[in-house]
């Protein structure tokens, strides 16, 4: 008897920490037309490394490589961009989110261009299928030759981009409203504007209060013992 009950009792801990460690990992696509020329996303621990292409993040659809988790609520989402390779002025790369895989999707992106709107923006799609807007001259500056943080929030329907040199002292990128329902999918777009543009970056959090949403904690008191509660309670 007490064989079968460990037996059970190492099942369980192992069916939780794959869930655990699945949950942690970012799904990564080629939205719209960025599929007829496919991208990558490579992680590396806490490294990603992520080539894309399509057309553009702009008008009624979009083109571009994206690595995502769904999140629900409101967040911070912050990553450290380590180096980009932009090749055109509306190449473009930061973090991004969508309320879906959709090409015409509402969404909203704190981002890093080629040269484009003087080097970094915030912009929006508020309906889908219908037309993005931007901020215009927010924060200028070579932003894609150096290391920056990149910041996007969520308040209700209000999203707020953000960009600084240090981590600590942030170019207000603005806001915008843009109408999603839960979960919303965010996480790190690259669009090469009809080339192939690569990003780097490291430390990719997305937290809400005093909760981590990404990644996940696995260590056994985060997501295992969540899952764990949740199991012997059935």
């Amino acid at each position: 008897m007490m064989d079968t009950r460990l037996a059970i009792g190492a099942g369980l801990l192992a069916l939780m920490m794959v869930c655990a460690a699945t949950a942690q990992e970012l799904v990564s696509i080629d939205i719209g037309d960025a599929a007829d020329t496919p991208g990558s996303t490579v992680i590396d621990g806490d490294t990603y490394t992520i080539e894309g292409s399509g057309s553009d993040i702009w008008n009624a659809a979009d083109g571009f490589r994206y690595a995502y988790a769904e999140i629900s609520g409101d967040f911070e989402a912050v990553v450290h961009q380590i180096s980009t390779d932009l090749p055109q002025d509306w190449s473009k790369a930061g973090v991004h989110a969508r309320q879906s895989t959709d090409a015409g999707a509402q969404n909203a992106q704190a981002i890093v261009t080629g040269s484009g709107a003087g080097g970094s923006q915030l912009t929006w799609r508020p309906a889908a299928g219908g037309a993005t807007d931007e901020f215009m001259g927010t924060a200028p500056g070579p932003w894609k030759d150096n290391e920056c943080w990149i910041k996007l929030t969520r308040v209700g329907d209000e999203f707020h981009g953000y960009i600084s040199e240090d981590g600590a002292d942030w170019w207000d990128l603005l806001a915008a409203e843009v109408s999603m329902s839960d979960p919303v999918l965010v996480g790190l777009a690259v669009c090469g504007f009809g080339d192939v543009a690569t990003a780097t970056y490291d430390g990719f959090t997305v937290v809400s209060g005093n909760r981590t949403l990404y990644p996940l904690d696995v260590d056994g008191r985060g997501k295992a013992a969540v899952m764990w509660g949740e199991m012997k309670s059935r």
